[in-house]
């Protein structure tokens, strides 16, 4: 509010309220309109890495990202002790890359299509993304069923293209 008093609902401080019905917020963030990336890392000599939909850029001075990672998905653990970590936005033509790292069951064809960069020296990359960026890990928060990651970028390049988009629970592109 104006003033910096708190608003009430039925006479209810807003912070003794209950949660939101979980299904109808998941619904809710069905509605925002995001692009992917496919974060990804090495953990034991191998590369890792999935699907990510929550990315946003954190500050530009000094450059970081902020994600979020489920804690359930397979690949949270080597994300959790990966010192660096690249981050991979998908363009419109990157669709079954993005089905290939969102389907549990699909885990072992990962990294396997020739498209990606694997200098065990540097974190894995996705080729022919909109843009790339990589770096340390500065943080990892605990964000309930997420861990929230905060990247230092170190690295970073972009191209021109059209965004792989992910809005009511399906892939799209512009336009």
């Amino acid at each position: 509010m104006a003033d910096g008093t708190a608003a009430t609902v039925q006479g209810l401080s807003p912070w003794l309220r209950p949660p939101a019905d979980e299904v109808v917020f998941r619904d809710g963030l069905a509605k925002l309109a995001s692009g992917v990336a496919i974060v990804a890392c090495w953990a034991d000599g191998q590369p890792r890495g999935l699907l990510i939909s929550s990315i946003t850029g954190l500050s530009t001075q000094p450059p970081r990202l902020l994600f979020c990672v489920r804690k359930a998905a397979a690949a949270h653990k080597a994300l959790l002790g990966a010192e660096s970590i690249s981050v991979s936005l998908l363009n419109h033509g990157d669709r079954d890359e993005a089905e290939r790292f969102s389907e549990p069951g699909r885990a072992h064809e990962r990294f396997s299509d020739g498209g990606w960069i694997l200098d065990p020296q540097a974190p894995p990359e996705r080729h022919d993304s909109l843009a790339v960026f990589s770096g340390p890990v500065r943080s990892r928060i605990d964000g309930g069923t997420h861990t929230i990651f905060i990247l230092d970028v170190s690295a970073a390049n972009a191209r021109d293209g059209d965004p792989l988009l992910y809005f009511e629970r399906d892939f799209r592109r512009l336009g």
